[in-house]
């Protein structure tokens, strides 16, 4: 008879990382890129890859997104000061 399979716990920091993505990106893509590199490690027994990938990919766009806009903002101000 066999016993069954536990499963595989998914990495805490992989799930706040994606969470955190919607909430702070830049926050997102570091916790993602540091919970990618602890489940890469050979000791690792955690899941979660995909969630750390996740985070990673929309906290990059996210703050690829947050940089536009302040660019834009800011170079907008700027004109409107400039003819004052």
């Amino acid at each position: 008879m066999t016993s069954p399979v536990a499963p595989v716990r998914t990495s805490t920091l992989a799930v706040v990382g994606f969470i955190a993505a919607f909430i702070v990106p830049i926050a997102g893509l570091v916790i993602g890129i540091v919970a990618r590199n602890q489940l890469q490690r050979p000791d690792n027994v955690e899941g979660g890859v995909g969630f750390a990938r996740w985070a990673m990919i929309i906290g990059a766009l996210g703050t690829a997104g947050n940089v536009v806009f302040i660019v834009v903002w800011a170079s907008l101000m700027a004109r409107v000061l400039s003819t004052m």
